[in-house]
């Protein structure tokens, strides 16, 4: 059967069951997990940023790409001055911003972007897995409990 809703991805009411539910709600926490890959790992930096403010409050992609290429461009010129001005004998010091390394600024900035850029599908997904593990029937439920507490003593 080769239907619109088939060619364009879009779900027909009755094509799923409960029975499917289980298989639906691990696609999609684990499509979650993917897109969130690092966000919630602690922060290295304060979030405060020269010229940018708390990099926590930027709601944009585009911004976010500037404080990026300003602390990557600062860092490079940092680089290129100490190897043009300092003598072979004196040791170049570790460059910071705000009291934390250019990669510590790095990966907190690329949190953030994963957080906006991704904004809108994470909303969308965790809406669909609150439904899902609303509708889990109480097997269901128990598994995915017991499959939980494995995975918590495992780690």
């Amino acid at each position: 059967m080769n239907t619109k809703e088939e060619n364009t991805g879009v779900a027909v009411a009755n094509q799923f069951t409960q029975a499917d539910i289980p298989n639906m709600l691990e696609t999609v926490v684990a499509k979650i997990k993917l897109l969130k890959a690092g966000v919630e790992d602690k922060p290295q930096t304060t979030g405060e940023l020269d010229g940018f403010g708390s990099i926590n409050k930027i709601d944009t992609v585009e911004q976010l790409i500037k404080a990026h290429s300003s602390v990557v461009n600062r860092q490079k010129c940092y680089d290129e001055s100490a190897n043009e001005i300092l003598p072979e004998n004196i040791k170049k010091p570790t460059f910071k911003l705000n009291g934390f390394s250019s990669k510590q600024w790095v990966s907190d900035i690329k949190k953030r972007i994963v957080e906006v850029g991704y904004k809108q599908e994470l909303e969308k997904l965790n809406k669909v897995k609150t439904k899902l593990e609303a509708n889990l029937s109480a097997e269901a439920k128990l598994a995915k409990d017991l499959k939980d507490i494995a995975n918590i003593l495992v780690d």
